[in-house]
């Protein structure tokens, strides 16, 4: 019998701001999908900036919207991303992701095993 749980991931922090060679928000995700646990990733705030087409990494970091493109294949369909009403949502997404509400999203949180924040 599988051990599987569900998982939401928040991510609410800019991309590109630790340094790092890879993010770890990116790396927990593909890690819970890859280890079949059932995946969702709800973008919001500063967050939605990672599915921004506009933004670029700096010269040396990996293109994190190459690796959200690949969630798919770590069994992660469930992305979606918090419509914020100062508009900070990115009208153009670089994936694909349902545009939710805070109502929804509170569903979201409520309904996971498991909410990890970054």
């Amino acid at each position: 019998m599988a051990n599987t749980a569900s998982w939401l991931f928040v991510i609410t922090t800019e991309p590109y701001q630790h340094g790092l060679d890879s993010d770890p928000a990116v790396d927990l995700v593909m890690a819970a999908g890859a280890f079949g646990q059932q995946v969702s990733v709800l973008f919001m705030g500063e967050g939605s900036a990672y599915l921004d087409t506009k933004i670029s990494p700096a010269e040396g970091e990996s293109d994190l919207r190459k690796l959200l493109k690949s969630l798919p294949l770590y069994d992660v369909d469930d992305v979606f991303v918090l419509a914020d009403t100062a508009d900070n949502t990115p009208a153009t997404l670089s994936i694909s992701a349902e545009r939710i509400t805070a109502n929804r999203a509170s569903q979201l949180i409520a309904d996971a095993d498991h909410v990890v924040s970054f």
